[in-house]
């Protein structure tokens, strides 16, 4: 997974409420106390107090369910899962890997969940045959492993050498350049002293707040470099944080940040199958002609290899703000510092597996809310994504033992285990592309749980549809009282499986986790030990992830209507137009006018859609087919953001008010957005006029 910077607003900390606790925890030992009071915040609640999407007397039932469900996640299952899963390291398409995925079959069968199988996609997936960073004239090379430490035996192991996921492969020997963060305004500085890196390696480090180590290799790339190196700065997360491991939760100085440098901001999954899914038989392209795929050669560093580097370069000095955390002058350098790198990649096509499986619906068995997290990890994925895998198995295990129970929920749940999210999004994009047509009719949401848990602040990005589903299920799970504005973000970038969803296929999304200092990503040391001692020591978190993401899917899929409010969404197409045309040039002000005016007219349906479905709802539980027209309007509303011909030069991202940008922030009407920053006033008008044209479907269906 790539991480990026949390929700705005305060940090939602978890609570423990003072509450007198229901009998039934009695029956529970210590272990198991956070959950009961965890379901005493449900039973404290009038039971006939109304959840969004409910009449009073649905909501009575539901509440009855989820206080059954609540008590069912256990922390001590979530440990012994999650130390299974963190045995061994996983790379996606490696045996081990294929081992989990049966593991994960094998479990949701014995859960009671149905129609339990793998699927199996061949993509490219190139692993490193050989990484070579060193200096000849100093006879140093860097080592691209860690250190063991002491407590942790996972870090004594051979993991093997690291790298860059879909580097390019090549051998060259030549001056470094330091260039802070990789950012484009980085490069324009070194230009600006006449400093060119054409034909030289530049030396750039992770970024805080995270800026996706492929946009650094495609500026690298556009820049002339000849090669990349990136490295994790202790200004980042490292000591200049706090205490590292194993004394604290930051990276020590070996720890390197794994990943990969594809261009999945064009476009996600299978480089060779761009927009179609990697089925047997099907078509692929030629990887020169892939657009995701870098050019040039990359490699990670740790920062004590990094400094080895930075030490020896010459020149001027790096401004104030490009000085890092090392007690080191940085300098830019002056030529004189040589590296030789060579990377050698197998580009090799390699199965990889999704688990999928469902507890199919007893009322609307055809509309489907999905479940998901990924498998794969770049080493052994204590917090990304085991920890969330782990939260998902309680899930599955707990929504099974309800259902085994005759509690079922109407529409039908669907459980996801993605694969090679590590390498591009990749198994969650096949398996979008391979089911496109029935996902766009049927899919009510899509809820992804990446990391579950490196710490205890609660952050949601969410479409805005669902703030009040994700507002009142922390409210009544967690005791989160934080108000909705300040909770959920819904300015929605990239980096996880919910991409197809809400990207692709118009599907509304939720991004749960628990977050705090994190400092091991995507290294040796993220494994079940740094979990067990900072992540989530006692795995309460874990278990309350399970709790707070199967409310939402249960209130997804058991409400009366589907719990997408639209009041919400028009609130911030408003402000996207507003701030938009505020920062648009004065002569571009006037093209944002026919937005502005198809938001006030969205605005406008959505106000009195939302109070429709108000009224029916208070009115008592609607009839199947009052019910059934509801739930087509409001699922179709999303959809109805997509654009056919996409986003200009990234077709693949068809959602007009969401994309990624390069460094995988949120971009918000991105069609618009790019065109003004292109000053292209044609094309301006025609983003501008299919932005309008959505919007006023959007509002026909809500009418």
């Amino acid at each position: 997974m790539r991480t990026f910077p949390p929700a705005a607003g305060i940090p939602r900390r978890l609570s423990l409420p003072s509450v007198r606790l229901p009998r039934w925890c009695s029956f529970f030992a210590s272990s198991v106390l956070f959950l009961c009071v965890l379901g005493s915040v449900s039973a404290q609640r009038s039971p006939t107090s109304n959840i969004y999407g409910f009449s009073a007397r649905s909501a009575i039932n539901e509440r009855a369910t989820e206080g059954r469900f609540l008590a069912l996640p256990s922390p001590e299952r979530a440990r012994e899962i999650h130390a299974l899963l963190t045995a061994e390291p996983h790379v996606a398409g490696t045996p081990r890997d294929r081992f989990l995925a049966e593991w994960v079959r094998d479990r949701w069968r014995e859960y009671g969940l149905e129609q339990v199988e793998i699927v199996e996609h061949d993509v490219l997936l190139p692993y490193a045959t050989d990484v070579a960073v060193e200096m000849p004239a100093r006879n140093w090379r860097a080592t691209l492993k860690e250190d063991a430490v002491e407590g942790d035996p996972y870090s004594a192991r051979d993991v093997g050498v690291a790298y860059h996921a879909y580097s390019a492969s090549g051998d060259v020997t030549s001056p470094v350049v330091y260039a802070n963060s990789g950012n484009p305004a980085d490069y324009d500085w070194l230009a600006s002293r006449g400093i060119d890196v054409k034909g030289k390696i530049a030396l750039v480090r992770y970024s805080m707040p995270y800026s996706y180590r492929g946009f650094k290799a495609l500026t690298a790339e556009r820049r002339g470099a000849a090669g990349l190196l990136i490295y994790s700065d202790p200004a980042e997360d490292g000591y200049k944080k706090g205490k590292t491991y194993p004394a604290g939760p930051w990276g020590p100085e070996s720890h390197i940040q794994r990943g990969g440098i594809v261009y999945d901001f064009r476009v996600p999954g299978d480089p060779l199958t761009p927009g179609w899914a990697s089925v047997p038989g099907a078509r692929r392209i030629a990887a020169a002609d892939a657009a995701s795929l870098p050019k040039i050669m990359s490699a990670p560093l740790s920062w004590r290899d990094a400094r080895v580097i930075l030490q020896a370069l010459a020149g001027p000095a790096a401004p104030a703000n490009w000085q890092g955390g090392l007690p080191i002058k940085y300098r830019v350098g002056d030529g004189s510092t040589r590296v030789h790198l060579r990377v050698r990649m197998d580009d090799k096509v390699r199965p990889i597996w999704t688990v999928t499986a469902r507890i199919t619906g007893n009322t609307s068995p055809d509309e489907f809310v999905i479940v998901g997290n990924h498998r794969d990890a770049w080493v052994y994925g204590g917090v990304d994504p085991s920890s969330g895998t782990a939260s998902m198995m309680e899930l599955a295990r707990s929504l099974g033992a309800l259902a085994r129970q005759g509690v079922r929920p109407k529409r039908t749940i669907v459980f996801a285990n993605w694969d090679a999210e590590e390498f591009t999004l990749t198994s969650s994009t096949e398996w979008g592309e391979q089911h496109a047509r029935e996902l766009g009719v049927r899919a009510v949401a899509y809820l992804n749980v990446d990391m579950a848990t490196s710490g205890p602040d609660f952050n949601v990005s969410a479409v805005p549809a669902l703030n009040h589903l994700v507002a009142e299920s922390a409210r009544d799970v967690l005791d989160v009282k934080t108000e909705e504005a300040k909770l959920v973000t819904n300015r929605l970038g990239s980096g996880s499986d919910y991409t197809v969803f809400l990207n692709f296929l118009g599907v509304p999304i939720a991004d749960l986790s628990f977050a705090g200092p994190y400092g091991v990503y995507h290294s040796v040391y993220d494994n079940h030990a740094w979990v067990n001692k900072f992540g989530d020591p006692g795995f309460q978190r874990h278990a309350a992830m399970a709790r707070v993401w199967g409310v939402m899917a249960l209130r997804l899929a058991n409400a009366d209507v589907v719990p997408l409010d639209y009041r919400s969404t028009a609130a911030r197409v408003r402000e996207f137009v507003a701030e938009t045309a505020n920062a648009a040039p004065a002569g571009d002000k006037p093209a944002l006018r026919a937005a502005a005016d198809a938001a006030e007219k969205f605005a406008a349906a959505a106000e009195q859609a939302g109070r429709r479905v108000d009224a029916m709802l208070a009115a008592g539980p609607p009839t199947a087919a009052a019910a059934a027209a509801a739930d087509s309007m409001l699922m179709r509303a999303e959809r109805a953001f997509l654009d056919p011909a996409g986003i200009p030069d990234r077709p693949w991202y068809r959602h007009l008010l969401y994309a990624p940008k390069p460094t995988y922030a949120a971009e918000v009407l991105p069609g618009v957005t790019e065109s003004i920053e292109a000053g292209d006033r044609k094309r301006l008008d025609e983003q501008v006029a299919r932005l309008a044209a959505a919007l006023t479907r959007a509002a026909a269906i809500l009418r």
